[in-house]
């Protein structure tokens, strides 16, 4: 009897080691919003939230830390630090879980703008190289506390990289173009107006047109490149979708419908001075090609404003 008391005893000691599981409670918010159906790993499970950004998931009834890392690369832990989250001592309690964007952390922007300042300071041989490496590599000492590993730190700078290679490039060939589409059209005005009392105004045209080819040919053939390069070191899906739009506008829509019509026009000019007889013979000639470069003109000159105002914006988010 005795020994069945006794291994009963030893039962109830190795049943009681088991901690009791509890309901821990998170809730993930991004910029004040709430984060929906999106998974996070506690201690090693994964949980994901409902519609209205919450998690639930077992956890061992004696801890009193838990630790939260994000499932993929869309998110990072801003608070609480490194994903450490304090388990409260009532289970009903929820525990807001700060994420912020992996790639639009402040801290990875500094860390990507110092890098840039160092690689200028070093081209100019300036002595502030050792204190901006000192402040780069602090910063990514915290980044690594974040979550960051040297492979997202390496593709973060070759990102930046090709953003510094391409920005100049994509920027001044969308200005370019659109500058040289307004002068285009400018000289088109002028010819209208002066050029049928003096023919030199006709080798400024032929000058200012052969500009413009070579914008048109540079985005012409360049474009898809473009849009290629700003998908691979964009993070804004929607930034190669406004390039898209810009320069199928600008090669497909204003170039061929607007600006091919005035080659044409640009021709009738060059025979209305090789027509024999005087002026007033003539006249009908040149009112009819007057009335076409005025009626095109308006038209033009309201899409011209208006991509480059478009430009203006998409070139500024590209910057930033």
């Amino acid at each position: 009897m005795k020994a069945i008391i006794s291994i009963m005893v030893l039962c109830s000691m190795w049943l009681g080691g088991f901690s009791q599981t509890v309901v821990f409670k998170g809730q993930l918010l991004n910029n004040n919003v709430v984060v929906k159906n999106y998974t996070v790993i506690i201690n090693g499970k994964p949980a994901t939230t409902d519609d209205s950004g919450v998690f639930t998931t077992a956890i061992d009834g004696k801890m009193t830390q838990v630790n939260i890392q994000p499932s993929d690369k869309s998110y990072i832990i801003a608070y609480p630090l490194a994903g450490r989250i304090l388990v409260p001592k009532d289970p009903t309690l929820l525990t807001q879980i700060i994420l912020e964007g992996f790639q639009s952390n402040d801290k990875l922007k500094t860390y990507l703008s110092s890098l840039s300042k160092l690689k200028d300071a070093a081209s100019k041989g300036q002595s502030e190289t050792k204190a901006l490496q000192v402040k780069i590599d602090s910063i990514a000492a915290n980044l690594k506390k974040l979550g960051y590993t040297n492979d997202d730190l390496r593709i973060a700078r070759e990102k930046q990289d090709g953003i510094d290679l391409f920005y100049p490039e994509i920027s001044s060939t969308l200005q370019n173009y659109i500058f040289q589409a307004q002068n285009v059209k400018n000289a088109f005005l002028y010819t209208s107006d002066y050029a049928f009392t003096n023919s030199n105004a006709l080798i400024q045209l032929a000058q200012i047109t052969n500009a413009y080819n070579l914008a048109f040919e540079k985005l012409n053939t360049n474009y898809p490149t473009y849009s290629k390069k700003i998908a691979d070191y964009w993070d804004d899906p929607s930034l190669k979708t406004t390039f898209d739009g810009i320069a199928d506008t600008l090669v497909n829509i204003i170039h061929i419908k607007d600006i091919l019509p005035l080659n044409d026009l640009k021709n009738q000019i060059n025979e209305y001075f090789l027509l024999k007889g005087s002026d007033k013979s003539k006249e009908p000639t040149k009112q009819k090609i007057q009335s076409q470069i005025k009626a095109l003109a308006p038209m033009l000159t309201d899409q011209l404003n208006n991509m480059e105002l478009c430009i203006q914006k998409f070139i500024g988010r590209l910057k930033n």
